[in-house]
């Protein structure tokens, strides 16, 4: 029989941070307080603090001075739609036909 691994409390708070946050549950710029998280899930501070680290290291949450923890938000954009992009790239083709490798578009 397998033996299937068992999540760590600190494991358990940094998944449901992390979940929180990219769900957009969690908005940019709103406090954690790291005693009020060990609360919600039943936990000591200890397990929190590692999620803390864990989720600062991703770039999702900073410590700020005199501020505590905050929430970063997603740190990167999605991608543009494709239909802007072949704008984009149609309208730099027709101000500069040179930047079409091997080409005699006039």
């Amino acid at each position: 029989m397998e033996k299937v691994p068992r999540r760590t409390k600190a494991e358990a708070v940094y998944e449901s941070l992390q979940a929180a946050i990219l769900s957009g549950e969690l908005q940019e710029g709103e406090h954690l307080r790291q005693e009020e998280v060990a609360a919600r899930w039943g936990v000591s501070q200890t397990p929190v603090r590692e999620a803390f680290r864990r989720l600062e290291s991703e770039g999702l949450i900073e410590h700020a001075a005199n501020r505590g923890v905050v929430v970063r938000g997603i740190p990167w954009r999605p991608p543009a739609a494709p239909l802007n992009s072949i704008a984009r790239r149609w309208s730099e083709l027709v101000s500069d036909p040179e930047s079409v490798p091997g080409s005699d578009f006039p």
